[in-house]
């Protein structure tokens, strides 16, 4: 076949030498009735009669022996770039151009699609490598199809060649041109699931806007698995889709990427009626072409449309830490806070004043296990120790003693005595201010330009060591002291229970423990609950609340002549809490300063529930009275303890120390993410300066950058192009490895978290975990991934969550129980339950896969496990 261009619909699968791998399946998936959008191809042998006139062949033939290949490659996709066209095929583009738009009947913007002799073939996929363009007109269409030529000699393209023994003067660029989809959701489907490789499942993956934004690690799309067997729904998980590639270009402006309203980010972008629609055609397609397929999809209109199909090259699941030396265990403080991988610079932020013995693998934070267990006095199997430091449970270890070891523990923890007598004294008794020094120091770093995100980091995490008499410099000990202490006290308190009130269970140790005033992360729910009190006795204000969506509410309040007082309060909310975020610890998440939305849709959603929070606490309250004067009057059963009160004081006292250093350890947390917030206005900063130079092309990139490259770039010694793969590289990586639980251990094996009980035996309706609060509690499920943008929890209802951190805080003044799939007894959803009295259950693996809202659920928090007790109410 010689012509130079073709209608899709005249090529098949036979035709890749002609059209390309990409256009030789869409043309044949067109001809036997698949919803492929129309168009044409621009052949191979254009192609290659355009490289025969530019006499390309020489040079091809010397790539991989250059000694500078990359800067090779860009000289050749230059001599393409700035040859003129051939106006012969000029002439066949514009008639194809003008059958397409008789056929539509109404003027079409076009997607130009590099489509490679060597592409999309059952052993080859070169996804990603090669380009293509959104928004062609006639007027820029031959402009496109040289790009699309010139990226078969992109540096990636050329490597993955000379890496599958292609030739790289015999493979030549078809050019597919299609209609292109105002996609309002667009996605691809995997015919099996490209994780683990199993057949059974199919996998979809959905975001806003045109797919661009997925193809380039843009966005975290959402993830839908259907079980082949009926196309049933086995897992669904609701994505933050911040920015989308919109179906129409925006008159007058270049930028391809428009962030997404909030009120939509969170949002499904398919119903399960369009994933199984999705599914079906995708079978369709792994039927036809007789293989696992890998299906690029969009949606306008309602309507289905097949962009691509290749076949899934890659099944499986990379171990994560393969080859790694030494044995390590994941760092259960930092991921009991989200679910995510860090980002690189938070990595590179992170350990900068990191002890010795942390790792980042693969984005999540390990520890030395050889290292602890060297140091720890224990005499224990390998697997019980690893145990022990993954679940950071309740109750002390119960773990024999090593003689031999035990003495050089006791002079390593005398040794660390001394270091830090002068701040365990001094953190003994502190008011609940003690660390508003802190504030200051952040607003000092903030505003002296001297500190760039590195330095400002130092700074604020170093200063306990370099300065022993600064308050401020508190923060780092009080994280890991006030935490030893806490667990300490609680140990003691329930020893002493059981000797003098046997009776009593770890539910009157909780009650005992919690209560405590000035805990700031229940402050900040509690001062969400004013605010919405506030908006409730203001009529215009709740008018504005019930009629715009989130992210339109506060221009309409700035526009409201009687917000003002309501806005006032918001701004004084926000100087306290708005360093604070969802999955704060990663400093790639946007600030409440910076985008109050999320707190506004937690006002104006717990506005709408119509609760009380204070009536739950009063009750707490007085349970914990209650609890307190019956321990009372059983211990005066006793003649000296009615006359002296010894045994009451002495357990009050353990109480009272316990709550105190809880709060403490809490709230040290609220002021080392202000450190964080500073150290984000830093990057911010840096990024929007590399951002004005062309240094960077969009917001976020700079997140995946290591610290040196950041340095680099502002020295001008590398550019843009230096960066851009390596950014689009790792955030695709980054989205990968996020679909992917990490293992606990790297190096030994830990066997199940939890036992089945006598009271729970073996039972596929249990979901087992930790004990964070005690009670038990029956009732409705109700699954939240994101607190902003779903609040409306009916008082009562079981909070079922993957993580939480104190943005969460509000749900718990209305939940009857908490089930989370990631934390420990010192995580934030345990403290905070213990504080508002109710049960929950923490390291449920998969809770929100499994569970589904409206399930009625028996949570039981002394034991740690939860029960699906009824299916019928599941929605």
């Amino acid at each position: 076949m010689d012509a130079l261009v073709i209608g899709l619909d005249e090529v098949g699968r036979g035709d890749v030498a002609v059209a390309g791998g990409k256009g030789a399946n869409l043309g044949d998936l067109l001809r036997r009735g698949f919803p492929v959008p129309p168009g044409f191809v621009v052949t191979a042998q254009s192609c290659r009669r355009f490289f025969e006139r530019l006499n390309l062949d020489p040079d091809l033939k010397k790539i991989g022996a250059a000694p500078e290949e990359k800067d090779f490659c860009a000289g050749v996709r230059t001599r393409i770039d700035g040859a003129d066209f051939p106006p012969e095929l000029a002439a066949d583009l514009m008639k194809y151009w003008d059958l397409l738009l008789d056929r539509r009947g109404r003027e079409v913007l076009v997607a130009v699609r590099s489509s490679a002799t060597a592409e999309d073939l059952g052993d080859a996929s070169f996804a990603g490598q090669h380009e293509t363009y959104y928004y062609v007109t006639r007027d820029n269409l031959t402009v496109m199809v040289k790009r699309c030529w010139s990226s078969l000699f992109s540096p990636e393209a050329v490597s993955y060649r000379t890496t599958q023994g292609l030739g790289h003067e015999a493979v030549f660029m078809a050019v597919v041109v299609q209609e292109m989809i105002p996609a309002e959701v667009s996605g691809v489907t995997f015919t099996a699931n490209p994780v683990t490789g199993d057949g059974g499942e199919i996998v979809t993956e959905a975001s806003w806007g045109l797919g661009a934004a997925i193809v380039d690690g843009r966005v975290t799309p959402d993830h839908y698995v259907l079980k082949r067997l009926g196309f049933t729904l086995k897992e669904k998980r609701i994505s933050e889709k911040r920015f989308m590639v919109p179906p129409h270009p925006a008159p007058g402006t270049t930028r391809r990427l428009d962030p997404v309203p909030h009120w939509k980010r969170h949002r499904p972008t398919l119903t399960i009626e369009q994933v199984r629609q999705v599914a079906e055609w995708s079978v369709k397609a792994e039927e036809h072409f007789g293989g696992p397929q890998d299906v690029e999809w969009a949606m306008a209109e309602d309507r289905f449309y097949m962009l691509q199909s290749r076949p899934i090259t890659v099944l499986g699941r990379e171990e994560i830490g393969k080859g790694l030396q030494g044995r390590w265990v994941i760092f259960k403080p930092i991921v009991e806070n989200f679910t995510d991988p860090l980002t690189p610079l938070t990595q590179d932020i992170l350990l900068l004043e990191a002890p010795l013995g942390f790792k980042v693998i693969r984005g999540w934070v390990y520890t030395n296990f050889n290292l602890i267990k060297a140091l720890l006095p224990f005499r224990a199997k390998d697997e019980n120790l690893a145990r022990m430091l993954t679940e950071m449970g309740d109750k002390a270890p119960d773990l024999p003693l090593h003689p031999l070891k035990l003495p050089g523990f006791l002079i390593l923890l005398l040794g660390f005595w001394l270091m830090t007598a002068v701040f365990l004294a001094r953190t003994r008794r502190l008011p609940d201010d003690f660390m508003d020094g802190y504030r200051d120091l952040c607003r000092q770093v903030t505003e002296d330009p001297a500190y760039g995100p590195a330095a400002a980091m130092r700074r604020l995490w170093s200063s306990t060591w370099k300065r022993f008499l600064d308050p401020a410099g508190y923060m780092v000990v009080l994280i890991n002291l006030s935490s030893a202490r806490y667990m300490i006290g609680r140990e003691i308190l329930r020893k002493l229970l059981k000797l003098w009130a046997p009776d009593l269970g770890d539910e009157a140790v909780a009650l005992l423990c919690a209560g405590s005033s000035g805990v700031l992360s229940a402050e900040m729910g509690r001062g969400i609950c004013r605010l919405a009190q506030a908006a409730r006795n203001n009529p215009a204000v709740r008018a504005v609340l019930e009629k715009y969506k989130p992210d339109h509410l506060l221009a309409a309040l700035n526009n409201e002549p009687e917000a003002q007082e309501f806005l006032a309060q918001l701004a004084g909310f926000l100087a306290v809490n708005g360093h604070r975020a969802l999955k704060e610890l990663e400093l790639k998440s946007v600030r409440w300063e910076e985008d109050p939305t999320p707190v506004l849709g937690m006002i104006r959603n717990y506005l709408l529930a119509e609760v009380d929070p204070e009536d739950h606490e009063r009750e707490i309250a007085r349970t914990r009275a209650r609890l307190e004067e019956s321990l009372r009057e059983r211990l005066r059963k006793r003649p000296l303890e009615k006359a002296l009160g010894l045994r009451w004081r002495v357990l009050k006292y353990v109480a009272d120390r316990t709550k105190y250093f809880t709060k403490m350890r809490e709230n040290s947390r609220f002021y080392h993410i202000m450190g964080y917030g500073v150290v984000r206005r830093k990057i911010l900063k840096v990024e929007a300066d590399l951002l004005q130079r062309g240094k960077l092309k969009c917001k976020d990139d700079i997140f995946f950058l290591r610290l040196d490259e950041i340095a680099q770039l502002k020295a001008d010694e590398l550019g843009w192009l230096d960066v851009e793969d390596r950014i689009r590289e790792r955030r695709l990586e980054h989205i990968r490895l996020s679909k992917i639980t990490p293992p606990r251990a790297i190096g030994l094996k830990i066997g199940p978290q939890a036992e089945a009980s006598p009271a729970q035996p073996d039972d596929p309706r249990v979901l087992r975990g930790q004990a964070a609060s005690p009670g038990r509690y029956e009732g409705t499920a109700h699954v939240i991934l994101d607190p902003s943008l779903d609040l409306e929890l009916k008082p009562g209802e079981i909070l079922v969550a993957p993580y939480t951190d104190p943005a969460w805080t509000p749900l718990f003044l209305t939940a009857g129980a908490a089930v989370v799939e990631v934390g420990s007894y010192l995580s934030h959803a345990g403290t905070v339950a213990r504080e508002f009295g109710m049960p929950c259950v923490v390291d449920v693996a998969d809770c929100t896969k499994r569970l589904h809202t409206g399930h009625h659920l028996i949570v039981n928090g002394d034991e740690g496990w939860v029960r699906i007790a009824g299916e019928d109410q599941a929605r």
